[in-house]
């Protein structure tokens, strides 16, 4: 779930990372520790103000050096983040460290509930690393109809019986079903790319990789959250009621190499923006709308 940035690369400027491409944190802007004690301060940041149940959730953790430039390496330890649901329910989750990167100069990451089913309420989240507290920080879900009314899919035009050198397209879609425009950055930029998941039954085989980025939109705008601010950044606008269809090729990322019975998933997270900066969604946006689909293959090796 960890998406992890090294601290010291945001000073000097871009960075890819692999997952969702999400980049170094201003930590700075963050929750700092209540305790005096030098050598590790824990940082929390959420994303923005409010959050809407359905959405991906995304907020920030990470550390940074107090009182020095570095972190001593004895301090490099898992942290914990305890989460308090609305119903006072709480879990403790550990966060390892990252395991490249100058991670002495701190690191900062995107973090999330991943599966759990989020209710509308209040969240509060500590972070604890090194025997050091960050305050507790308040994360508000509300309930809202714009994640039904934003509907994405990936659709498999071919499925079943193929054999090797089968094509296989794939199509990416998004229906604007709500009274809003919405605008979303183009796959790959912001380097919001198109994972893949693909099983094989026998001989068992597992891949998780990603689509080819040459093969998606670049943008050298990369800011860790996606706004009205940066107008440069390739995206999609939808009118209310509007369609917007991308069309893949499943051999530009993955060939199927043997035969066998699998089953392959594709899935991206859109950012989304609805209405306009000062408009009644401004404190949820971006919405993060996940797109999944899967499809089964029995694959052989006559054409």
């Amino acid at each position: 779930m960890l998406t992890i940035r090294p601290f010291a690369l945001r000073l000097v400027g871009l960075c890819l990372i692999v997952a969702e491409g999400w980049f170094v944190s201003p930590l700075s802007s963050g929750f700092a520790s209540q305790n005096g004690r030098g050598g590790i301060e824990p940082v929390l940041r959420l994303e923005k103000p409010r959050y809407v149940a359905g959405e991906a959730i995304r907020f920030w953790v990470g550390v940074k050096p107090r009182n020095s430039s570095t972190i001593p390496q004895e301090l490099w330890k898992p942290c914990s983040l305890s989460v308090t649901k609305p119903d006072g329910t709480r879990r403790v989750e550990s966060l390892g460290w990252p395991i490249d990167g100058m991670v002495d100069y701190g690191w900062s990451g995107g973090w999330g509930f991943g599966d759990d089913k989020i209710e509308p309420g209040v969240y509060v989240l500590i972070l604890e690393c090194a025997g050091e507290k960050t305050a507790p920080l308040e994360l508000i879900v509300e309930r809202s109809d714009i994640v039904t009314q934003v509907k994405t899919q990936f659709r498999f035009e071919r499925e079943g019986a193929i054999t090797k050198s089968t094509h296989v397209p794939v199509v990416l879609t998004v229906d604007n079903g709500s009274h809003a425009s919405i605008r979303f950055p183009q796959r790959g930029a912001m380097a919001e790319g198109i994972s893949l998941d693909v099983v094989r039954k026998e001989p068992a085989f597992h891949s998780a990789l990603f689509f080819p980025s040459e093969k998606l939109s670049h943008s050298t705008i990369l800011p860790d959250t996606y706004s009205w601010d940066f107008p440069e950044i390739p995206s999609v606008t939808l009118k209310p009621g509007e369609h917007f269809e991308q069309h893949l090729l499943l051999e530009d990322a993955f060939s199927f190499d043997q035969a066998g019975e699998y089953q392959v998933t594709f899935a991206t997270v859109f950012s989304v923006l609805v209405g306009e900066k000062d408009g009644p969604f401004a404190d949820v946006c971006p919405i993060r709308i996940p797109a999944t689909g899967s499809a089964h293959f029995v694959v052989t090796d006559a054409d």
